[in-house]
């Protein structure tokens, strides 16, 4: 073991007795997470022969999201609420013991993130059914969260250079009030498939609030069906798009707008998430198709 591991394991086994000054760490597994946060499988064991799993979301360096005292209190929240969540245990901040970083501990829930290949019509639209639960969720107390009302003047920062774009930067600097001017809602922020834990064919948990916002909630909409996209096409995206609208009447030009914003965003900041040179690729060509498209449907839709 490197002593960079053996450091983490140290670390890990304080954040044990902080927990539980009884508990002893039997076991670390790596799980999937974010750019900026390293997750892991805690597997600790009591004198009393009992045992149990926990998550520790430990933020790395370059985390971006919400600290993690604020995603612990939404969590809070959440969780005496109809979203399900992992049942949040304690939040570590940073330079306590050996863990160094801030870290979120968590109940470990089974489940798996992989939605079936033979099911994805009603994977999607759980996952929009799922969707719209978070955005008809009031919480009191709500943790403090940015606003995300309006893709407006942001965008701009995001949108790649060349004469492809040129016409769509020139059409939404003629826009004027892009603002969202209904209720903000709560935005989960991050809604894709590996942000969901799945049982027998249903959700069980939702993941990772670190980008939790109030707003639009044709933000999330945009950016799951972006994440759709990536996996299993057009028709991933279109198939959820459709599903939210049976029970959410969309603003499709509302919709359009957001659909640039993230699909810019993405393709500006994805040489940073580590992806191999081929899925990047594919990637890239999906969220401009996807601008492509959507710039399309706002020259349809009457302003």
């Amino acid at each position: 073991m490197g002593a960079l591991e053996a450091q983490l394991r140290l670390g890990l086994q304080d954040l044990a007795r902080a927990l539980d000054s009884g508990a002893r760490l039997e076991g670390v597994q790596s799980l999937a997470g974010g750019v900026s946060a390293d997750v892991y499988r805690l597997q600790l064991g009591y004198a009393d022969g009992r045992s149990e799993d926990v998550v520790a979301r430990v933020h790395g360096a370059s985390h971006s999201g919400h600290g993690a005292a604020l995603e612990f209190a939404l969590l809070q929240a959440l969780y005496a609420s109809d979203v399900p969540v992992p049942q949040p245990l304690m939040v570590h901040p940073a330079g306590v013991n050996r863990l160094t970083l801030p870290c979120l501990v968590m109940r470990f829930v089974v489940g798996q993130s992989e939605l079936s290949s033979g099911s994805i019509d009603r994977s999607v639209a759980v996952m929009a059914n799922m969707l719209q639960r978070i955005h008809a969720t009031t919480l009191n107390p709500l943790p403090p969260l940015p606003d995300r009302l309006d893709p407006l003047p942001e965008v701009f920062d995001y949108l790649p250079d060349g004469d492809r774009w040129v016409a769509l930067g020139a059409y939404l600097k003629t826009l004027r009030d892009t603002r969202y001017g209904g209720v903000p809602k709560l935005l989960h922020g991050d809604f894709w498939p590996q942000n969901l834990l799945w049982q027998r064919g249903e959700i069980v948990a939702v993941l990772d609030w670190e980008d939790a916002a109030m707003g639009d909630p044709l933000s999330d909409v945009a950016a799951a069906g972006l994440e759709l996209r990536y996996q299993y096409g057009s028709k991933g995206m279109r198939l959820f798009l459709q599903a939210y609208a049976v029970r959410s009447p969309l603003d499709w030009r509302r919709l359009a707008l957001w659909q640039i914003y993230v699909a810019a965003a993405a393709q500006h900041f994805m040489h940073s998430w580590g992806l191999p040179a081929a899925r990047e690729k594919h990637m890239r060509r999906a969220a401009q198709a996807t601008m492509s498209e959507a710039f399309a449907q706002l020259t349809r839709v009457p302003t």
